[in-house]
Formats: structure tokens, C-alpha cells, sequence
């Protein structure tokens, strides 16, 4: 079991450039953090197009489930804007956005040249077949219907696949129709446009691994990611943090229903 979660929070020292190709925008920047080491960091921001506290909080609690789940992600950060950062920004579009999110924002590290993005329709390579399908069984856990075909949301790097882009996970916290879980076999029409599933389906596939994994995510380590989430992401009577905690936990408790359901999926 891992030590205590620590994101680290860095502070945004310099713009590099936007990053048009999400939906969110994210902006590409170098932070800073308290030794005085600067990281390349992805930022996506608190406030902006189809951006939100709430989504930032998915990004976050995704990632670290994914982290104790031996699942590749780009390392997560904490990124602080100074209240005065937008005023070296040029782009008035873009310096109302940095100023509207002056605060804590949600960054991922930088992956850089190395990786390359998993182009849609590719075939699964043998060596990688393990890893897809523990990736499909994490978007179907965490409710992620944002793996598909057309959007991947995938890197690689020889026989690493990285995920990154979860800010539409947990999608029960928007339901009408409460309950919506996996492991009662609901919530899951979006698998057959996840990008593995068409290379999955049919295929002996083993999850004891990840199965073990999620067994072994326990309650204090839940309490550890609920409040690692900024006290500014939850301003009001907003909860997500505590719901998806909670959620996760079901998840883990309902572990061989959950397994089973998707399993069946893939028939």
C-alpha cells in the first residue's frame, strides 16, 4: 500500500502555449513547486468552456484511483494562478479565462515527444491486450463514457498506454435516475463505443489483478482522496468529493457483481 497521497501544488510561473485540441482547452505551462523544481504541466482550469469545479474534481479522483490501481497516468498537480497572472497574457480570451480561475486549478504533467497519441481505429497490439482490457473495466468502473472510438484519450509510449482526460467520469453525479451503478448492470450503454471494446469483445480476458487491486483501496485511503480535493472546488453545498468517495467505495464492496456485469458486456 502507498504512503499518504500528496498532490503536489505548484504555482504557474510561465504560459507556453494553449492546447486547442480539448474540449476543455487546456493550456500547456511551467510550474513550480516549494523546492524551486519546475514541471511541464497540462493545466485545465477551474472556470472556462465546459470547464467546473465539479469536473476538476473527477479529473482528480480518477486519477488517483487510477494510481492505486497500477493504471499509467499522467502524474496529477495542483496548479495555484496568481490573481495578477493574466495581465501577461495577450490573448484577451485567454487572460479573461486565467482570470476568471485565478486560484487552484487542475494539472496533469507533461508526457512530451516520447508518447504519441493512440490514433482511432488501431488495432490492439498483442503485448498491450492485458492492458486495454484493464483499461476498459476502469472506464466502465468510474462511469467514464469519454474512451471512444472517434476520442480516444490515449497515449503510448512502447508498451505503456497512458489515460488521461476524466473530467466526464463518475457520470452518476448527473443522472436523473439515482442508482444508475455498474454492478447492478445499469449505467453501462456507452461500452460499445469505448475504443476497445470491439477488440475485446469475446476474448478470454483475466482481471484478478486489478480485481485485487481494488479489493485493496480501503476506507482510510478513500477519506485520503476526498480530501485532497481543494476546500475551492466545493464551495456550497456542492458534495462531489464526498459522493464519488462513496461511490468508489460501493464499487469496491460490490467488487464480483461489478466484475461479473462487465465481463457479461463483453459476451
Amino acid at each position: 500500500m502507498r504512503g499518504v497521497i500528496m498532490v503536489p501544488i505548484v504555482k504557474a510561473v510561465t504560459f507556453i502555449k494553449p492546447l486547442r485540441t480539448g474540449r476543455t482547452c487546456p493550456c500547456l505551462m511551467i510550474c513550480e513547486d516549494d523546492s524551486g523544481a519546475q514541471h511541464e504541466v497540462v493545466v485545465k482550469f477551474r472556470m472556462g468552456p465546459e470547464s467546473t469545479p465539479r469536473g476538476l474534481t473527477c479529473e482528480l479522483l480518477a486519477s488517483l484511483l487510477a494510481i492505486d490501481l497500477d493504471l499509467s497516468v499522467p502524474s496529477p498537480f495542483i496548479v495555484d494562478i496568481d490573481p495578477d497572472f493574466h495581465e501577461a497574457i495577450s490573448d484577451a480570451t485567454l487572460a479573461a479565462r486565467f482570470r476568471a480561475s485565478r486560484g487552484l486549478n487542475f494539472g496533469s504533467q507533461y508526457l512530451g515527444p516520447g508518447f504519441s497519441t493512440w490514433p482511432p481505429g488501431r488495432s490492439i497490439p498483442k503485448s498491450l491486450i492485458q492492458t486495454a482490457a484493464e483499461i476498459f473495466v476502469f472506464d466502465l468502473m468510474i462511469q467514464n463514457p469519454d474512451r471512444r472510438k472517434d476520442k480516444p484519450n490515449l497515449l503510448r509510449k512502447d508498451d505503456e498506454l497512458c489515460i488521461f482526460d476524466h473530467e466526464m467520469a463518475f457520470s452518476f453525479l448527473y443522472s436523473l435516475v439515482p442508482d444508475q451503478h455498474p454492478w447492478l448492470g445499469l449505467g453501462m450503454d456507452y461500452a460499445k463505443d469505448h475504443v476497445f471494446y470491439r477488440e475485446l469483445k469475446g476474448r478470454e480476458l483475466s482481471w484478478d489483478r486489478l480485481q485485487g487491486a481494488l479489493e485493496a483501496v480501503h476506507d482510510q485511503r478513500l477519506d485520503m482522496f476526498a480530501q485532497s480535493v481543494p476546500v475551492d472546488w466545493q464551495r456550497g453545498k456542492d458534495d462531489t468529493a464526498s459522493r464519488i468517495r462513496e461511490y468508489i467505495g460501493k464499487a469496491r464492496d460490490n467488487n464480483i457483481l461489478l466484475f461479473r456485469k462487465i465481463r457479461g458486456v463483453l459476451v
